[in-house]
């Protein structure tokens, strides 16, 4: 118990120190071309420990080709380990977590699905601003501080992306949806004639 509680004030500062490094302009990306499919699967090997002890099943949907985008490949890390936990801690035991991840022609996208308590709609507009928290009803030590979307959302965008939010309601889950620029815009093989 002590341990877990070690971690979850060892995160819960890196995070705020992570959000005022950025908001100070003095977070600097190491930009590399990435397999985004390679961040995910960390980011499910970080979270599997409490996904397993919450009893959640976890569905993959993960393009078989690379993703590739010019990221910093342990920022963007961070950003899926906070979905996921997010998700895990969010969703009452035995639920259902799902992570999706595709490409369109500009852009590669990933949800982050749950089952879980959901978010009010008036809630939605600003759920990534810092110390916001929707779910009353879980405590500080399992719900956090209101710190992880604020640093998810700040993190994408410095990778030239964007993050939104989805869902229907308290008790409706919740869909994270996050867009990232591909390296290089995705080339479609030229058409042949006969």
């Amino acid at each position: 118990l002590i341990e877990r509680q070690v971690e979850f004030i060892r995160r819960l500062v890196d995070d705020l120190l992570d959000v005022t490094r950025i908001s100070a302009g003095k977070i600097q990306l190491e930009l590399q071309p990435t397999d985004l499919r390679d961040v995910i699967a960390r980011a499910v090997d970080s979270t599997r420990p409490l996904i397993a002890q919450r009893r959640h099943t976890l569905e993959q949907n993960i393009l078989a080709a690379p993703i590739v985008v010019a990221a910093d490949a342990g920022r963007l890390e961070q950003v899926f380990v906070n979905l996921l936990n997010n998700a895990a801690k969010y969703t009452p035991e035995g639920g259902r977590i799902e992570v999706r991840a595709s490409m369109g022609q500009t852009e590669a996208l990933v949800h982050v699905m749950d089952d879980g308590v959901g978010i009010p709609k008036e809630m939605q507009s600003n759920i990534f601003e810092l110390f916001t928290q929707v779910a009353a009803s879980l405590s500080r030590a399992d719900g956090g501080l209101g710190i992880g979307l604020s640093l998810v959302k700040n993190l994408v965008e410095l990778h030239g992306g964007s993050v939104q939010v989805r869902s229907e309601g308290p008790g409706r889950g919740s869909e994270f949806i996050v867009r990232l620029p591909l390296a290089q815009p995705r080339q479609d093989p030229p058409a042949t004639g006969t």
